[in-house]
């Protein structure tokens, strides 16, 4: 399955799940979503070790950190498109949902947990929206911003490779 694929079945069982009332599978599904865009952001600001670095760059809230700390300040494009007032309700919206995974076991109520479990999906599909949206913004600048290979070097990379 394409990446485009899996997104697009990620993005049709998180709205199932939420117009069937399964509100924690849907938020399970958009933090998911969440971490995987910022990966994207973190891959297009490292084009050439991006990959490598994410293995060593465990969690959320360290990728969160990373990009608002160390790639908006030299990245002029990240900080317009995935800005730090967006970054900020992602964080806020990761930490009541974080909060209310660890309730589960500690609640002799699952009601009220899927009350605030039914608020916060559809807060998080509009996050998710949102930074999709914003990520690929910042892929287009990116690919905007990165030289492009002449004409006259593709025809000498071909010639070398075919020696």
């Amino acid at each position: 399955m394409t990446k485009t694929n899996l997104y697009k079945d990620l993005l049709a069982r998180m709205k199932k799940a939420d117009a069937a009332g399964y509100y924690m599978e849907a938020c399970w599904i958009q933090y998911a979503i969440v971490e995987d865009r910022f990966n994207s952001v973190i891959r297009h600001a490292y084009p050439t070790q991006g990959e490598a670095f994410l293995k060593t760059l465990r969690g959320l809230d360290r990728k969160l950190e990373h990009i608002s700390e160390k790639i908006h300040p030299r990245d002029e494009d990240c900080l317009k498109n995935v800005h730090k007032e967006l970054l900020g309700r992602i964080k806020r919206w990761k930490d009541k949902r974080n909060d209310l995974m660890h309730e589960i076991t500690d609640t002799p109520d699952f009601k009220s947990i899927n009350d605030k479990l039914a608020r916060m999906a559809p807060e998080g599909a509009a996050l998710v929206n949102e930074l999709a949206s914003r990520v690929r913004k910042y892929k287009a600048a990116v690919h905007r911003r990165t030289p492009k290979p002449s004409a006259a070097n593709t025809s000498e990379a071909t010639r070398a490779a075919d020696a």
